[in-house]
Parts: structure tokens; C-alpha cells; sequence
């Protein structure tokens, strides 16, 4: 396997220290993890509800003849989680040398490997994020769905020709790449993220509400809410993905302060301008919805509500975000106050 080629090289991380770094001491939940965990439950519980609803829904749209997703598209989903996982090796094989040489020496030992595994992922993102947004960009900008807020040529309303399934043959494609990419992390959190994962809680809600919006939009025909969601977070994590990688292993102080403004400008205006907008414009125009209340209510309210839960996550992200951007500018330092075991890095160079 070629995973296996990292062993010997995690080792030595490892090696690098002889700190006594207990799970004990690196796992400590604060009340932050103790909310994400109830609200992970919570909504577990209220997308239950939907069991039966959903397959109401399909029986609704085979009747009325309308354009529904073709499962045999589910294919696609396969491809997409063996090439995933697979590039996601070879990215790790190529880029392991060079972030583990050029990643700051403040991170040490068991720190040092998880950080090199997180800027690993990190640059993978980076690539992942611009292919798909390009993508998207070049096969749905003239939909009338798509939003002139990332670039639409033709908008009209976000949940056009509902309750049919939009009628672009990239769509299926598109997104059961993008369900991929979401399952595999997700599963990767799942198995691996208990053992190291400091924000656990936080992660697994905000993978299982990405998860779950893809599902429920696929069940509801709701893909175009599905595309715009993807697109406008894919935006920014782009910018965020670089950054962060390049706080980390870069040496230009400019480009730092230069990739976080650019951080910044994506996140807020894509997340907390764009997202909240669609929200709204999904519960005051509706057509499609109204034309069949009764059989695709339910379906407006799982949207709405996933999609209500995630931008409360944004908001939560976002203050982490400006005291970041308060400190690169104000201090000249780059201090993550977002990662907890930066944080203790940090307080036992300042001591």
C-alpha cells in the first residue's frame, strides 16, 4: 500500500520530541464541543423525522411525472470515492518532504506530525476546491438558477422549475463528485478524528449537516440549492485552504498578510452576504413549492433548516476568523486562536 510509505516518516516526527503528550492532555472539550455535540443529536433527530416523508416524496414526483434524480448515477459516487481517496494518497507521497521540512519548528513531536498531516490535507483542498469551482462556474453560470452573486449570467430564482430536477446533464455528475468528497471526509472524521481530533464535535456536525443537505436535496429534487450551496462555500474554502497552509510553511510576511485579506473578503462575502441572501430568497420565493404545498412543504423545511443550522456555524467561525485577522494585523503575528494546540505552543513560547 502506498500509505504505508509514511510510517517510517510519521516515526520519525514523533521521534523529534520525547514529550510525555498524553490523549488526556491533548483532548480537553470545552463547552464549545459540548454544544456541538447536543446539536449533532439534535438535528440526528429531527432529519429522522424525514424517513418517511422522503419516500412520500418520490412516490409524489413518479406520479406527476416529473424529472427526478436517475439512481444508475450513483456511479458516479463510487468513481468519485475511489479517485478521491486515491489522489488524496498521492498527494500525500508528493508534498510530505516539503511540508515536513518547511513547516515552522515551534511544532514538535506528536504536534508536529498532526500538523504536517493537516497541511497535507490542506494543499489537497486547495487544488480539490479550484477544480470544482471552476467547474461549476463553466457548466451552471447560465442556469437560471445559478445567483449573479458568483457570477450567473440569467438568475431568476434560486429553486427554478421546482419541484422538477434542474434540467443540466453536468448535474448528476457534479454532484455526486462533490457527495464524494463529502462522505469521504466525513468517514475519514469518523475513524480517524476521535483518536486526534480536538474539535471532533464541531467537525462531525458541520460534515454530517454537508452530508445531509446533499441527500435531502437529491431525495427533493433540491439540487439547485444543493450547486449554490457548494459553489459559494467551495469559494472561500479555497482561499482559506491556502492560507492556512501558507501561515504555517511560508516566509514572505506580505503574501501572509495578503492571503488572509483574501481569506477574509471570500469568507464574509460569501458566507455571511451571499448565503444568508439565498436563504432568505428560498423561504419568500417559491413558486414550485406553492404550486404542490402539501406534497413538497416538508422539503422547503429540511432545506431551510440545514441550511439555517450551517450559517449559525458560519457566524460561530467567523469570530474565531476576525480575532485571527486582529492579530495578523495589529501584532504582526500570525496566532491562531481557532487551534487549540497552537495555542498552548504559543503560551509556552510567550512564558
Amino acid at each position: 500500500m502506498i500509505s504505508n510509505i509514511f510510517k517510517p516518516k510519521k516515526q520519525q516526527l514523533i521521534q523529534e520530541s520525547q514529550q510525555n503528550i498524553t490523549l488526556g492532555k491533548l483532548v480537553k472539550f470545552s463547552h464549545y464541543e459540548t454544544i456541538f455535540k447536543y446539536s449533532f443529536f439534535a438535528v440526528l433527530f429531527v432529519i429522522s423525522l424525514y424517513s418517511l416523508d422522503v419516500i412520500q416524496f418520490q412516490q409524489f414526483l413518479k406520479e406527476k411525472n416529473l424529472r427526478r434524480f436517475d439512481w444508475t448515477d450513483l456511479k458516479w459516487l463510487v468513481i468519485g470515492l475511489i479517485l478521491i481517496h486515491i489522489t488524496k494518497i498521492i498527494n500525500g507521497y508528493l508534498v510530505f518532504d516539503y511540508v515536513s521540512k518547511s513547516l515552522d519548528k515551534k511544532y514538535i513531536g506528536l504536534d508536529r506530525q498532526l500538523r504536517v498531516q493537516k497541511i497535507i490535507k490542506w494543499i489537497y483542498d486547495t487544488f480539490y476546491y479550484s477544480v470544482v469551482t471552476i467547474f461549476a462556474y463553466i457548466v451552471f453560470r447560465d442556469e437560471k438558477w445559478f445567483p449573479s452573486q458568483l457570477g450567473g449570467t440569467k438568475f431568476t430564482e434560486t429553486m427554478y422549475d421546482f419541484p422538477n430536477m434542474p434540467d443540466n446533464p453536468w448535474v448528476p455528475f457534479y454532484y455526486m463528485i462533490q457527495t464524494s468528497s463529502h462522505i469521504h471526509a466525513l468517514l475519514l472524521l469518523m475513524i480517524h478524528g476521535t483518536k486526534i481530533e480536538l474539535k471532533y464535535w464541531e467537525y462531525l456536525l458541520h460534515h454530517f449537516l454537508a452530508v445531509s443537505l446533499l441527500y435531502f436535496s437529491t431525495i427533493y429534487n433540491c439540487e439547485s440549492i444543493g450547486i449554490v450551496v457548494l459553489v459559494l462555500h467551495d469559494i472561500s474554502d479555497i482561499f482559506l485552504a491556502y492560507g492556512r497552509t501558507y501561515a504555517d510553511i511560508g516566509k514572505n510576511k506580505i503574501l501572509v498578510y495578503m492571503s488572509f485579506s483574501a481569506i477574509q473578503i471570500s469568507w464574509l462575502y460569501t458566507r455571511v452576504y451571499v448565503f444568508p441572501i439565498k436563504i432568505y430568497d428560498i423561504i419568500v420565493n417559491h413558486p414550485g413549492f406553492s404550486l404542490y404545498w402539501e406534497n413538497t412543504k416538508h422539503a422547503l423545511y429540511n432545506q431551510v433548516g440545514l441550511m439555517i443550522v450551517l450559517f449559525g456555524m458560519h457566524i460561530y467561525w467567523t469570530i474565531f476568523m476576525v480575532k485571527v485577522g486582529i492579530g495578523i494585523f495589529s501584532a504582526g503575528k500570525y496566532k491562531n486562536v481557532y487551534d487549540n494546540r497552537e495555542n498552548k505552543l504559543d503560551n509556552k513560547k510567550e512564558k
